[in-house]
């Protein structure tokens, strides 16, 4: 679908188009800035990319180019001793204003149209659901997990009287490039070392250009090409009177081990010989993954969301795979998936939240990374409880490593000790993130085997949880009190949303957490009943029955409001309050979704609650009209704005005003423009402005999947 331009301004967005599990992206699309390939990189590539057009066969005639470059100073004068003052950018084209272009991005593509639409480019990011690479035939695996994105340039000169010539290219002065042939591969492209390059099939109609320009080549070896330049592309020759699209396959090999901790490589690796395996793999193949692409468009816009929506999907679709790993140990698959710009490994945060995208898409995934939390990631504490120390219980680390590292067991990059805030411990959320995700893994999938082998980790989740309300069972309400002695005496335990202030960073006493742990509650009562323990599926229920209770409780007649945490006269309100029962909805388990069901009274005042502060003013910004998490933090995060309207739009549809609702616009536009649009797609952003504030380059946009359920 078309990104809706608006009176005021032109979209610009780079998005990462990516291969599944490879850790890599070749991003694009923000006007006037580079991209390209980037491997394991934090944000976009900084190359150069050339794609463009010229009428006539003039050697003066004008290259009519996509703005995703910046005209690099000719790397000439390095080797001929000239004054670098005096150096010269290339010439011979015209950069295209936005105005002059049409970009559509797709659920599994992005194609941009100029020249009346005559000329057309698109890359291409197919995803489908993928079987469990241990089971894998080898043929299944090396289509599956091809470490390749693949395109198209074309052009349509039927009804023109000269010739038209095409472009695509990158430069990389840094690394420099080579023909792909050089390494045996009998194909036009070129190839930063090992690692990266592109590819087209081999015609008569096809040139190629490597040099200091790739717009005005100056020199030229025995087979007309410089590779000291650093600056390359393809041409392509479309005579007056037809029609020509040219393949373009981009691929990424990274063949030994790429971690340490735990020393793995990709497993793609395991298929593949090396890159120009890949390359010559996406060209045989092109046809299968472009038809597969073209299904996940086609299902994009049928699905019945609104434009707007659409893009927010597609857009988040593209970053979430460019964050994926899928690495190979020990004859094994192992999964991870890096956290945007931090590329923190399996943020547990993060994994509840993908949830939902990759039940559907790779299920194997979520089951994979819970076992690597129990084996290696998980730990039992002590709690703090009346100015002491004594038994807490077992939970999960905050993530598994940072930038291909693992770190040590039971330790996470993250987490620190003795603080308040940022970088403490998330003990009692990551206790709840395991639980969730198991139970939700095991309903939807049916893998009741693999629950009964996790029946003791089930167990032992909920005593840890009982022990942080109260060690003493009597005096026990449901609600986490106590934080995690690896705080320290002088700090205490955050959830998820770290990085707000104390009405959602607070874990204990906390609204949001509160709603989360009923949610959870509710999942174990149906794991045990499966399991056949019937008196900890009793207490389960009670447990849950007792803490909606309390939950309601807290609700201020006063303000028709709930606040956000439950201590210190805290008067913040809070969106996410509501975020906890996404899993029992996901999961289609009426009773507790019901509205005059077992907790009518809790779906009741959390309806009381939405209606009262989704106003401009309160979480709705008063400036833009963008949806807030928290009335008193202006940094919000739209991968949990997307769960919130999913539950909302489900169990409350009366808070869903005109004003709530006109806000998935201002939140597309937040995307499109450069304040957000530099850096793909992105979480936390400033609800005022619009600009992001952290979490760029991020895969947690895909909680917009449950837009599509019906």
């Amino acid at each position: 679908m078309s990104a809706p331009r608006t009176p005021d301004f032109q979209p610009s967005f780079h998005t990462q188009h990516a291969p599944f599990g490879a850790f890599a992206s070749f991003s694009i699309g923000l006007v006037g800035s580079p991209g390209g390939f980037g491997q394991s990189l934090r944000g976009a590539g900084h190359q150069n990319v050339y794609v463009g057009y010229r009428t006539g066969d003039a050697p003066d005639a004008l290259w009519q180019m996509l703005p995703f470059f910046r005209p690099p100073q000719s790397n000439e004068g390095a080797f001929t001793g000239a004054d670098p003052g005096n150096s010269v950018a290339p010439t011979g084209f015209t950069m295209l204003e936005p105005s002059a272009y049409e970009r559509t991005l797709g659920w599994a593509s992005d194609t941009w149209r100029a020249g009346s639409g005559r000329f057309g480019f698109s890359l291409l990011s197919p995803f489908a659901p993928i079987a469990d690479p241990a089971r894998m035939s080898r043929a299944a695996a090396r289509f599956a997990l091809a470490p390749v994105v693949t395109g198209w340039i074309e052009f349509d000169n039927r009804t023109g009287k000269t010739p038209v010539e095409l472009m695509f290219g990158i430069g990389e002065l840094d690394r420099l490039q080579r023909p792909v042939a050089d390494a045996g591969l009998d194909l036009p492209g070129f190839a930063v070392g090992p690692d990266f390059g592109y590819a087209t099939a081999r015609s008569a109609a096809v040139g190629q250009r490597l040099g200091f320009d790739v717009f005005a080549p100056k020199f030229r070896d025995y087979r007309g090409l410089h590779v000291i330049g650093g600056e390359s592309a393809l041409t392509f020759k479309v005579p007056a009177g037809q029609k020509k699209r040219f393949p373009l396959v981009l691929a990424f090999f990274q063949g030994a081990a790429v971690t340490t901790g735990i020393s793995a490589g990709y497993a793609y690796a395991q298929f593949f010989e090396n890159l120009e395996d890949v390359l010559a793999h996406g060209l045989a193949n092109r046809a299968r993954y472009e038809s597969i692409a073209a299904r996940r468009d086609r299902e994009l816009a049928s699905s019945g969301l609104d434009a707007d929506q659409q893009f927010l999907l597609a857009q988040a679709a593209h970053s979430y795979l460019g964050s994926t790993q899928l690495l190979w140990h020990k004859g094994k698959p192992l999964w991870v998936v890096n956290e945007g710009e931090y590329r923190m490994m399996n943020t547990f945060d993060l994994t509840v939240d993908h949830l939902f995208w990759e039940l559907k898409w790779t299920p194997w995934a979520v089951r994979n990374a819970l076992d690597l939390f129990v084996d290696r990631y998980s730990y039992t504490d002590k709690i703090l409880a009346g100015g002491k120390s004594v038994p807490g219980g077992l939970s999960f680390t905050h993530d598994m490593g940072v930038m291909n590292h693992f770190t040590p067991d039971g330790h996470s990059s993250y987490e620190c000790d003795h603080l308040h805030g940022c970088f403490s411990h998330m003990t009692m959320e990551q206790l709840l993130n395991w639980v969730l995700c198991a139970v939700t893994y095991a309903e939807k999938t049916g893998d009741v085997k693999w629950l009964r082998k996790r029946k003791a980790i089930l167990l032992a989740c909920a005593e840890s949880i009982h022990r942080r309300d109260n060690p003493n069972p009597a005096l026990r309400d449901g609600i986490m009190k106590h934080d995690s002695a690896r705080c320290g005496t002088d700090g205490s335990e955050i959830t998820t949303y770290d990085s707000l202030d104390v009405s959602l960073g607070q874990a204990r006493n906390n609204l949001y957490l509160s709603v989360k742990t009923l949610g959870a509650w509710i999942l174990l009562e149906r794991a045990f009943k499966h399991l056949g323990l019937h008196e900890d599926s009793a207490d389960a229920r009670a447990t849950a029955d007792l803490l909606a209770r309390t939950i309601a409780t807290k609700f201020e007649a006063d303000t028709q409001s709930f606040p956000a945490v439950f201590e210190k006269g805290n008067r913040s309100r809070i969106i996410p309050a509501v975020e906890g029962f996404v899993y029992p909805l996901y999961l289609g388990i009426k009773e507790a979704t019901a509205r005059d069901g077992r907790f009518a009274e809790l779906l009741d005042l959390l309806s009381k609650h939405l209606c009262g502060i989704l106003k401009p003013g309160i979480c709705l910004d008063g400036k833009s009209g963008g949806w807030k998490m928290s009335s008193t933090s202006t940094n919000t995060w739209f991968s949990k704005i997307a769960i919130a309207q999913h539950v909302i739009r489900s169990l409350f549809p009366e808070a869903m005003t005109e004003a709530a609702r006109a806000a998935d616009r201002v939140h597309a536009d937040w995307q499109r423009r450069p304040g957000c649009g530099e850096h793909a797609m992105c979480d936390q952003i400033n609800s005022e402005t619009g600009i992001v504030c952290g979490s760029r380059y991020y895969p947690r946009g895909v909680t917009t999947i449950l837009w599509l359920l019906k």
